[in-house]
């Protein structure tokens, strides 16, 4: 039990007693200071409805209760009206055995909540409330009367029966009918029935003042007018309006009654009985209307029956279309359990195989939604899809008895909703169960043949689309925790870039792409950017993103340039299922020089946004990879300080009914408005303009990036760079080694074998890099690694000639090797270049 329903039943005992005893003693005293029992016995007693009432709503066990609370102002008025003590005990037994004698009466032939509008619990309600239960009562009040105050039997008798009768009949049937109405009151409901009441009130003083004119039928047409709404409760309340007033002016002296003053017993008894058949010939009316209506809904329900069969070829070809969990909950919904109950959910089970997720029809409240929106199927409360789906089987309950047995946890929802036939049936494939539908109805025995079959054609429908839908999105799911996995956290500490990525997922529905951003650094402080798109969708399409990019990755480290990157992810790109026709840009920004070398393998170009406005960086170009017939090509741009390059992918752009061409419009247009200096603001500006808000039907990818500068030699990431052109070079080369070495408190052997490795690498690209050609430049970048490591990097952009036959030459790559902890030599058409790591000494 939660803690909110624990609280209110520890509660409820003081509530009970608290509220039985205010209403019984308001109403008793009523009984004796205004209607004179003390005069005449036994008149109109209002407490006799009060404890009746609070019996039939309150549960059996807190019944002692309130019989307590009756039985001691009872006994706390007579005392204060200074009864003999034989006497003030009597009429607390009278007053405390005749509402348990009519209540358990009714219990017995009703033990369900009562609707005093249905002919079978308003005739038991009469019978046993009105009739027996004061009838046990007025024998033992009788019998006190006549041994306390030597009163006639058979007079008192009489009083007794009709006084507490009418009360219950009135004030009692108006506690139980608004205890068990369908919904709550609006409140002009309630200003119309508190007028209605007034007016009552008004008529029958004016009716019940003249002696001699009769006018006491004035309120009997406001008592039909209620009757007339079909709401017993009404009729109940202003039964007891009237009858209160009429006693009242009666005890004054007043109406027609007051010519029998000389005969009090005869008058109190005889006015309780014209009341009596006033009240129950409305109350008679008012069932009238209320089996009406309910023949009249029966017979819509028949023609909505004939519909809701018509509708099972829609919720089939509803369910056919939905791929979704979300789009199957919706048709189960909107046009499976809507169209055949009054108010139901679709119950399914999540992932975990532990929760069961509520979805209800648009007809049930809100706070029945949110109390219910997720059940534990270990919670110990008993649900009837609980049941279902614990043991596959249908739940059937066709009244609210039935409901309230079986499943007491759910009646204070009834009371909201007013379910009064219920309907669970199991959703299912094969032997598994995946959740359940809960048909709910307002009326009892709603459930026949015909509701059971297609309440279980449209279960067994579920289930197969459910089945489809899980399916899918796992497979939806686990290509997007790959995708995600792969794509990489974007370092805060780049030499020279700040960038930001955002990525923006298909809506549910739409298949995984193979969208893909990276972005770290290279060897001499360079920066990588790559952005990519594999053809296809799902697992295929993310595996071969994920592999892509580790090639990318390791070719760019290695010293490859953008082209013959390019050119690796052709080759590896064979030996990769499903990355043919993918789409790759990939560029390398030096931020010493501030220059921007890029290509493009069928890749929208970046975008660079400078002060003077937004460009497109259309060199570099070639075909999709598996596609290219010729080199790879590559472009080099200078960047000013401050740039900002966004490079996206096509989901950033592509609508439907509209070119490419307008999409690059836009993000031009977009990019020149913005003047933020912070990628994170790009990102979600550029997001934001265009996609306008809404959910895209392909993934989106967009990389912003601002590009600035470092200072050589020595910057704060430790780097030193020089350009040699001939072995004239060299001796500066090593004065600035050392000076370097110095200013980094590099040890005598770390030095020395940072000299001795580097003057030998410099010689080799000065004397092989250029053959037969004029002397090119050559770059040498040192730098400080982790652990206290120097890399060393020589570049030239020539082509090395093959080693020399001379015994004495081609030693320098054998002495580096035996000197450095690892040399990479990379060959291609574009150059050399030779990594060394030299090591903590």
């Amino acid at each position: 039990m939660r803690p909110a329903a624990d609280a209110r039943a520890r509660w409820a005992p003081v509530w009970i007693v608290t509220v039985v005893a205010a209403g019984y003693g308001l109403g008793s005293g009523c009984a004796w200071l205004l209607f004179r029992a003390s005069d005449v016995g036994a008149v109109f007693f209002p407490p006799a409805g009060v404890t009746l009432g609070a019996l039939l709503l309150a549960r059996r066990r807190h019944w002692v209760w309130v019989l307590g609370a009756a039985g001691a102002v009872e006994l706390a008025v007579n005392l204060w009206q200074r009864l003999p003590p034989g006497a003030a005990c009597g009429f607390v037994l009278t007053n405390t055995l005749e509402p348990l004698v009519g209540a358990a009466l009714v219990r017995r032939f009703r033990p369900g909540p009562i609707d005093l509008t249905r002919v079978r619990d308003a005739a038991v309600f009469l019978v046993c409330a009105v009739g027996l239960g004061p009838l046990a009562g007025a024998l033992v009040g009788a019998t006190t009367s006549a041994w306390t105050s030597g009163a006639g039997w058979w007079t008192a008798l009489g009083q007794f029966w009709a006084g507490d009768g009418l009360a219950v009949l009135t004030l009692g049937s108006a506690v139980v009918g608004l205890a068990t109405l369908r919904a709550r009151p609006r409140l002009r409901r309630l200003w119309r029935a508190a007028l209605m009441l007034a007016a009552t009130a008004a008529l029958t003083a004016i009716g019940f003042w003249p002696r001699d004119v009769p006018l006491i039928y004035l309120p009997v047409p406001l008592l039909l007018a209620a009757a007339f709404g079909g709401r017993v409760a009404t009729v109940g309340a202003a039964g007891f309006v009237m009858a209160f007033v009429a006693n009242l002016q009666s005890a004054a002296g007043r109406g027609p009654w007051a010519v029998l003053a000389d005969q009090p017993d005869l008058e109190a008894a005889t006015l309780q009985v014209y009341l009596a058949f006033v009240v129950v010939g409305a109350w008679v009316l008012a069932i009238a209307v209320a089996e009406r209506d309910r023949a009249r809904a029966q017979s819509r329900r028949e023609e909505q029956a004939r519909r809701r069969l018509e509708t099972l070829q829609a919720v089939t070809a509803g369910l056919a279309g939905a791929a979704t969990g979300e789009q199957v909950v919706r048709v189960l919904v909107e046009k499976g359990v809507a169209v055949v109950a009054d108010h139901g959910y679709v119950t399914l089970l999540d992932r975990d195989g532990v929760h069961l997720r509520i979805w209800p029809t648009s007809t049930v409240p809100r706070t029945v939604v949110a109390r219910f929106a997720e059940v534990r199927l270990g919670d110990i409360r008993r649900l009837p899809v609980v049941d279902v789906v614990r043991e596959g089987r249908p739940v059937v309950l066709a009244s609210q008895a039935e409901i309230a047995e079986r499943y007491p946890a759910i009646m204070e929802v009834n009371a909201e909703v007013a379910t009064r036939s219920l309907l669970v049936v199991p959703v299912r494939v094969a032997e598994r169960t995946l959740g359940a539908l809960a048909f709910a109805f307002h009326r009892d025995a709603a459930v026949g043949p015909e509701v059971a079959a297609l309440a279980q054609s449209i279960a067994d429908l579920a289930g197969q689309a459910v089945d489809r839908a899980e399916r899918y999105e796992a497979e939806y799911s686990a290509a997007h925790e790959l995708q995600r996995s792969l794509l990489p956290r974007i370092s805060g500490h780049l030499p020279g870039v700040r960038a930001w990525a955002a990525y923006h997922p298909a809506e549910r529905g739409n298949d995984v792409g193979g969208d893909w951003y990276d972005v770290f650094e290279l060897p001499g402080s360079k920066v990588a950017i790559a952005v990519g798109d594999v053809v296809g969708h799902g697992l295929g399409a993310a595996a071969a993103m994920g592999r892509l990019q580790q090639v990318l990755r390791s070719t760019a480290l290695a010293g490859a340039s953008p082209a013959e990157v390019l050119e690796s992810l052709d080759a590896a790109s064979l030996a990769i299922d499903g990355a043919a026709y993918t789409t790759v840009g990939y560029a390398e920004y030096d931020p010493i020089d501030q220059t921007l070398t890029y290509a493009t393998a069928g890749h929208l170009p970046p975008l660079l946004a400078t002060g003077d406005g937004a460009r497109y960086l259309d060199g570099g170009r070639s075909q999709p990879l598996q596609l290219a017939n010729r080199p790879r090509a590559e472009a080099t741009i200078a960047v000013p300080e401050g740039a900002m390059l966004v490079w996206y992918s096509d989901g950033l752009l592509e609508r439907r009914h509209e070119i490419i061409d307008v999409g690059l419009d836009r993000l031009a247009r977009t990019a020149e408005t913005l003047r933020d200096a912070d990628p994170q603001a790009w990102c979600d500006r550029v997001v934001t303009a265009m996609t306008e808000g809404s959910a895209t039907t392909d993934d989106v990818v967009v990389m912003c990036l601002l590009l600035g500068g470092i200072t050589a030699p020595a910057d704060v990431a430790g780097v030193l760079r020089l350009t040699l052109h001939s072995v004239r070079d060299l001796p500066t080369t090593r004065r600035a080694l050392r000076t370097w070495s110095a200013a980094h408190d590099l040890s005598a052997d770390q030095t020395d074998a940072l000299l001795m490795t580097a003057n030998e690498a410099l010689i080799n690209s000065l004397e092989h890099a250029y053959h037969g050609r004029p002397v090119g430049p050559v770059t040498l970048t040192a730098a400080r690694g982790e652990r206290r490591e120097i890399r060393v990097e020589v570049d030239d952009r020539g082509r090395w000639r093959p080693s020399s036959t001379d015994g004495e030459r081609g030693r320098g790559l054998d002495l580096i090797n035996q000197m450095a902890r690892r040399v990479v030599v990379n060959l291609s058409r574009h150059g050399t270049r030779v990594t060394i790591t030299v090591p903590e000494s």
